[in-house]
């Protein structure tokens, strides 16, 4: 099968829901063209990384200037930011050239970024608009969550703008794809005269062979982009709220905040038992050696990938709910839950300190992710909601 991928960031391990997904299609045997924009340097070394592998590669440069045109247009058309946020003329002339001599089975238009392209080919060409996750849901969560007063009151104007936007999306696109049954829901009940449009796409992650390893007897590990909110917002949570309380018990335990681009806020957080790392090549070394991971989220969306990363590498997880939502995940299975700070410190504390039940819990864990999130199966998913968006399109073009 042939499909040009269009994305709104250069798909990279470190961003790797559209990474992993692409790989998994290119390992299914099926041809792959990516379309993004690209917005510094950074981004066309990861462009030229991408057509090295093989995989072909659309792009135009996207310019601080022309970010701020869009997001003003989108203000002046009363639109969400989100709508206009990605658009580049020149990457909808290429993409239009390359479909001119190219002709993909099916275009995959991943995040809300991108739609405004897929609203460009979706009459001519079979297409799945992949929301990823409700978007309007994260914003409205933001709005009285976040750790941000600027972030606070833009997703006020923003939440709003998205659940609207988004479900004029779904009136449009033959398909729209989520990652949990929870944003499933939370779209149906938005858009129930087209319920039957909105299709869970799992998220999917290479399974790696289990490795046994010595892992540190007092180490916790918190991952994430450090400078995404959501995350800020939980590192913020566990340092201040939850961390303290975990020292008063063990004083030894050291915490390790693991991910790229922290901002001067997670930076200032360093101490004789807090390290931030900033970007690291390898993820699962650090998981590997860690005693436990926290995934401590206030408020989020979709599937949290670092919970699945902690799984696959048999790491113990303690968790809140939110950061566990869509996750058939239950206390004291695959995880510990703490929704409030003494919970979860308490659940720390005894993680720490019973290497049975670290084990008990890292085994189910990784069980879990073998079972619902191998992207092998989660590939063979997608190609079948490929396959039946395909036939539909044509059926409904040859009727005409």
């Amino acid at each position: 099968m042939k499909i040009l991928y269009l994305v709104p960031h250069v798909p990279n391990p470190t961003k790797a829901r559209s990474y992993f997904q692409i790989r998994g299609l290119v390992n299914a045997g099926h041809q792959v063209t990516v379309a993004t924009p690209a917005r510094s340097a950074e981004d066309s070394q990861k462009i030229n990384k991408l057509r090295q592998d093989g995989t072909p590669v659309l792009s135009a440069k996207l310019t601080t200037l022309r970010v701020l045109q869009n997001c003003l247009n989108a203000l002046v058309l009363g639109l969400p930011l989100q709508a206009r946020f990605a658009w580049s003329p020149r990457l909808m002339a290429t993409i239009n050239e390359y479909l001119q001599e190219y002709r993909p089975d099916i275009i995959h238009v991943e995040h809300l970024r991108m739609a405004q392209y897929g609203l460009q080919l979706a009459h001519n060409w079979p297409l799945v608009w992949d929301a990823v996750d409700h978007l309007s849901s994260l914003y409205q969560q933001a709005s009285h969550s976040s750790t941000s007063l600027a972030w606070r009151l833009i997703s006020r104007i923003e939440a709003p703008r998205l659940s609207t936007y988004e479900s004029e999306l779904v009136k449009i696109f033959a398909k729209t794809l989520v990652i949990t049954q929870r944003d499933q829901e939370l779209f149906q009940d938005q858009n129930e005269k087209y319920a039957d449009r909105i299709l869970v796409a799992e998220f999917g992650i290479p399974i790696q062979a289990a490795k046994q390893s010595d892992r540190s007897s007092n180490t916790i590990i918190l991952t994430g982009t450090l400078n995404y909110d959501p995350n800020v917002a939980s590192v913020l949570f566990f340092v201040r709220e939850i961390f303290p309380l975990v020292l008063d018990q063990l004083p030894q335990t050291k915490l390790q905040l693991v991910g790229a681009n922290p901002t001067s806020t997670i930076l200032a957080l360093r101490s004789q038992n807090v390290e931030v790392t900033g970007f690291v090549p390898s993820l699962s070394a650090f998981l590997s050696n860690a005693t436990l991971a926290v995934a401590p989220a206030i408020y989020g969306s979709g599937v949290q990938i670092k919970v699945l990363e902690a799984f696959e590498s048999t790491t113990p997880v303690v968790a809140t709910s939110i950061a566990l939502r869509g996750l058939n995940v239950k206390h004291e299975e695959q995880a510990l839950i703490g929704d409030n700070p003494l919970d979860f410190a308490n659940a720390v504390i005894r993680l720490l300190s019973d290497q049975g039940l670290q084990r008990q819990i890292g085994k189910a864990g990784r069980l879990y992710v073998e079972t619902h999130h191998d992207l092998t199966k989660t590939t063979d998913n997608l190609v079948k909601i490929y396959k039946q968006t395909i036939e539909a399109w044509h059926s409904a073009h040859n009727a005409l």
